[in-house]
Parts: C-alpha cells; structure tokens; sequence
C-alpha cells in the first residue's frame, strides 16, 4: 500500500521577497519528520515550485497525495510560482483529480477567490485567508496547525488549535510589513484571516480526519518464526512486538544489528525487555513481573491476570479522562450517573469489568460524533463489541478466569491466559506510540528580546528492569516550548508538545510528585471508601499487593508526611499486633494514620470532587 503524501509547494519572488519563508519550510519539515522516518507518510516539497514541477509532482503521485500545502504569493485567482502564475481554475481540476486529496492549504495572500472552484472541482476542505497576511504571521499559523496535526489531533481540531494559537499571541492586530501577496500590500488585515471550508457532503468525514499513524506491515515473517523457536516462556507475549511495531518503526531497530552491511538479529532474550520499555510503565511493570513467575502454577496465573487487569483498567481511564475533558470543552449533557460512581470496595474493584465499562463509555463519546482523544481507541472499542473477533473472545476467557478460583488445569490455563493477554495487548499496541510522562514543577525562561520557554522536572514513565524511575536530567530533555498541568500524569503523541496531552491525574499518580522526592512511584486508583480514596502500586501484581500484610502497596488521600516519615501506610497503630511492650512507647493517642498533619494528596480530593460534580 502506497504511503500518503504531504505536497509542499513555496514559491518566492526577488522583487517582493518573504524572508521567512525557508523558516515555514523547516518548521513543516520538524512537524512531519517523525511521521516521515516511520513510514506513515511522505513528504514532497518544492522550496522554488514552477507550473512544470508542480504538474510532475502532481502526474508522478496519482491518488496519494492527501495535503497540498502552498506558501508564498498570492492572489484571489492564481498562485505566483518561481516561473509564472499558476491560474486558480487549472489548479483546482488538477488538484481535484486527486482522489486520496483531503486538504488544500493556501497559505497566501486573499485565496478566498480560490475556494470555490477547488469545491466545485472535488477537493473535500481548503483552508484559504480572506484577506492579506502578514509573513510571519503565516509562519505562526501553519506551524501551530501541523504542529497539531502531527500530533494525531484531527483536520478540525488542528485548525481550531491554529486559530486559538494566534488569538493567544494578538490581542490587536500589529502593523503590517512583509504580506504575502502583492496586489493589496496597504490593506489593513484581520485578526484571524484564515477560514477552513469544507465539502457539505463531506464534513462529517473530513472535519474527523488525521494523518496515518499505523503501518501494514510489522515484524519480517521470518523473525516472527524466529521467536516462535528461540523463545518458550512468554513467547505469545514477546509476538506483541508485530503489532507494536506497525506504530512504533524504532522497535524493530533495536532487534537486529547491521554486521558488514548485513542484518543479524539480536539475542532473543532482550526481546521481552522491548514490550516492557515500549509500553507505558503500569503495563510495563506487570510484563516484567511475568519474568518471576516462569512456572505454570497459582502465582503465574495470577500475575496474568493482573497484567490483563491494570491494562484493561488504564484503557478505562484514558477513555474516561478523555471524555471528562471533552464533557467540560464541549459543555455535554450531564450523563448517565454510574461515570461518576467510583469503586467502593477492594472486592469490587476486583470483580468490576473494565472492558464492559470501555464500552459503555465509548458509547457517550460516539453519541456526540466525537473522535476519541487517542483515535486507535475507536478500532479498539469497535473491535472488541464483534463477538466473533479474538479480542472480543480474549476478553470474554480472562473475565471467565477471573472468577476461578479451584478446579482449574494450571498448566492448559497458563497458556490459554498467555495467548489471550497477549491478544489483549495486541490491540493495545498503539500505546507503543505514545509517551506518558509525570509532570511536576515547572519554571518560566522569559528574556528580554527572547523567546519564552519552560523548564520542568518531567521524566517519562518506561523502564526495562529498575522500578524507581527517576526525573529527566538532560537539560534539552527538560526544556519545552509548552507546558501541561503540574503534578500530573499526562499522555502525549508527541514529547516536543505538551499543549496536545491527556491529564490522568486524579486516577494515576505519581505518589513522589506530593513527597517532593526526584523518583517516580506509580499508584492507580482503585476504590473509595469512607471519603478517602485509594491507590494500588502499579510495581507489585494486583493480587499481591493487596495481601500485603503491611499494606505497604497501597496510599490513600488522608495520609501525611508524617505517615511517611514514620513509615505507617495503609495499616493503623490500632491494627498493628501488640507484642507486650507497645505501652512502652506511649503511643495510645495516636490511634490512625492521620492524627496529625495536612494529608499530603488533598489535592487529589480536590480533583475527585470536580470529577463527580461534572459528571454527576
């Protein structure tokens, strides 16, 4: 299957020359690279288009081409190209033989002239200016719309997020110097000339688009046998690495090795350590586990189950954040009341069906027309409602298993569990593409003359094999242009933008983010009880965690640092066993974990309790 093309075409003159446009170009450039270096897309680009280029760009890729992006002069009928004019009419029948076309962006002066005639010719959006347009100002706005787009954000959200970045920077508009267009240079601009307009027929289509994120082909056929010989325990699991890489090329590349200009695969056993580090760390962290328990016996069983468990139940809550947002964006209807009806028991949490839970609430979502946040989910969640798909019967045995407690051949059910996690997380694997990162502190760079930029303390959450994940320390790494809520754990497509990210916090958490400790320690929310909310370490197997004895596993919202100094967790002083010198120490009066000090997770109470007043 041919990979879609991004066409871009810039065109300047000498005698009105755009200084910036070579900085438009290398912006795009940095946008769409990474799409570019795993194979999702191509990109074409002409930094002096002429009418004969253009036209051999246009015959050489039928039906592949799915953005035709112009920067340079302009008009209200022609586009002036390096050589001559390109007349709008002639473009329009070109452009719209194109059948794989889904956007036409005229980043020029006054092409609204042009719109017409692309819609009449079959192009299905355009994006054009009413008016004339300041260079940088053009610069500004198609760097924040591909900045968007690459960043899986749809045609009409990257759009609203172009617009939204120049209503951020302008309260007025500034005066005009360099303009793209040469008929209306004295003209006074608007704020915000840009318009996209979209085929009627189409708009439900083409407003949802996003660039390709998703390739055919994932592991060589005949390294998928080689796995299937070399490796004997976890083997279904280490196969997930097909599906990871048709999101993620990089995986592949770190399984094999070029020796004298010939490619030799790598020692098979460092495979399972790539589904670890390339899935977040609370999938990862249980894979891992996996590696302690090699016998088919209770203790395997069990920690695959808790591996389908945490993976089902961060589906949920990215879904369920997700939908908070967008009930707030949006301003929905408030829904059915059991989403904001939050687990109440520890028997519960490990009886409750979060596959199920998926389902009803991606059905809210996809009553109001809306694309999930992460657009994989929509595949996902349509695949696992056909009762004959693998996921769907994966789904169905691990739910059945769960409710098993004797009578069961370990042996045949270790296995059985093994291949269905390992469907399970098949259609999980576009989580490879992502990157979940914890968010603390973050500080403003504001010189004078100079660019604002941010520092924060950030680290991202994969590992191989050291559970104390630790904050980045390379000063590039924490350096961004954007920012994302403190105190957070967040899920980003692209590192570089952190304005694109979904907030998880209040249901994951980064338990040392409220300790002000550099390492990372990861909880998930599991139940509420009695107005104190509950959270599971995503390091040790959920079943193990809670038969901890100390309770060491688990942190609730009413704990305060002196818990932590004093190193009480979940248990009491009034449970703990008296051995007959407990008077001794003259700790009658402190009969709970909270009797003294503010609870250091109280702002997570805070964000509970606007959780249930939006969707309750």
């Amino acid at each position: 299957m041919a990979k879609p093309i991004i066409y871009l075409a810039f065109a300047d003159q000498q005698d009105e020359h755009l200084p910036l446009l070579k900085e438009e170009v290398s912006r795009l450039k940095d946008w769409l690279r990474p799409l570019e270096k795993r194979d999702f897309i191509k990109v074409e680009r002409e930094e002096s288009a002429t009418v004969s280029e253009m036209e051999s760009t246009l015959a050489a890729y039928p039906d592949q081409i799915v953005i035709f992006h112009y920067g340079g002069h302009a008009g209200d009928s022609l586009l002036r190209l390096e050589d001559q004019d390109a007349h709008h009419r002639g473009l329009a029948k070109w452009l719209g033989e194109q059948s794989s076309l889904r956007l036409v962006f005229l980043n020029g002066c006054s092409t609204m002239g042009q719109v017409d005639a692309l819609l009449e010719a079959g192009v299905p959006a355009v994006i054009a200016t009413s008016t004339p347009i300041a260079d940088h100002r053009a610069v500004e706005f198609s760097d924040a719309f591909y900045k968007a787009l690459a960043g899986k954000r749809t045609l009409k959200g990257a759009f609203e997020f172009a617009r939204s970045s120049l209503m951020t920077r302008y309260q007025r508009t500034p005066e005009m110097k360099i303009v793209r267009g040469f008929a209306h240079t004295k003209q006074k601009t608007e704020t915000l000339p840009w318009n996209l307009h979209v085929n009627e027929d189409r708009a439900g289509e083409i407003l949802n688009w996003r660039l390709p994120y998703y390739r055919e082909v994932g592991l060589p056929r005949e390294m998928i046998q080689y796995i299937g010989r070399e490796i004997e325990v976890n083997r279904y699991i280490v196969l997930v690495l097909d599906a990871m890489c048709r999101y993620n090329k990089d995986i592949y590349s770190q399984m094999v090795e070029v020796i004298d200009g010939e490619e030799v695969k790598k020692d098979s056993s460092t495979y399972l350590d790539l589904v670890i580090q390339n899935f977040p760390w609370i999938i990862g962290s249980q894979i891992q586990l996996l590696r302690q328990h090699q016998h088919p016996n209770r203790a395997r069983l069990d920690q695959l189950l808790s591996t389908y468990l945490i993976t089902a139940m961060l589906l949920y809550y990215l879904l369920l954040n997700d939908y908070w947002d967008q009930l707030r964006r949006h301003n929905w209807p408030k829904p059915k009341r059991w989403l904001a009806e939050l687990l109440q028991t520890k028997e519960h949490f490990l009886q409750v069906d979060f596959p199920q839970r998926i389902l009803l609430l991606y059905e809210q979502i996809s009553k109001y027309q809306q694309v999930p946040f992460i657009p994989e989910m929509k595949d996902f969640c349509d695949t696992l409602q056909q009762e004959e798909s693998h996921l769907h019967r994966a789904w169905r045995y691990l739910e059945d298993l769960r409710g098993k407690k004797e009578d069961i051949d370990l042996q045949k059910s270790c296995r059985q569990a093994e291949q269905a996690l390992a469907l399970f997380l098949q259609h999980a694997a576009f989580l490879a593409d992502y990157r979940m990162l914890t968010i603390r502190g973050i500080g403003i760079d504001n010189p004078r003359y100079g660019e604002v930029s941010y520092e924060l303390d950030l680290g991202a959450l994969n590992a191989i094999v050291n559970t104390s994940l630790s904050l980045y320390e390379d000063k590039d790494k924490r350096r961004k242009q954007s920012y994302s809520n403190s105190n957070s754990i967040i899920l980003v497509p692209n590192e570089r933008d952190l304005e694109n990210s979904l907030n998880l916090s209040p249901f994951i958490i980064d338990k040392n983010a409220y300790l002000e400790k550099n390492h990372i320690d990861l909880f998930v929310h599991c139940y509420e009880k009695e107005g104190q909310y509950h959270y599971l370490a995503v390091k040790h197997g959920i079943f193990d965690a809670f038969q901890n004895p100390k309770g060491t596993d688990m942190i609730h919202t009413g704990m305060t640092l002196e818990d932590f100094l004093e190193g009480r967790n979940i248990t009491t002083r009034e449970e703990e066993e008296d051995f007959g010198f407990a008077q001794a120490f003259d700790l009658e009066e402190e009969s709970t974990s909270t009797a003294k000090g503010t609870p250091v997770f109280a702002p997570l109470v805070v964000q509970f309790a606007q959780f249930k007043s939006d969707l309750a």
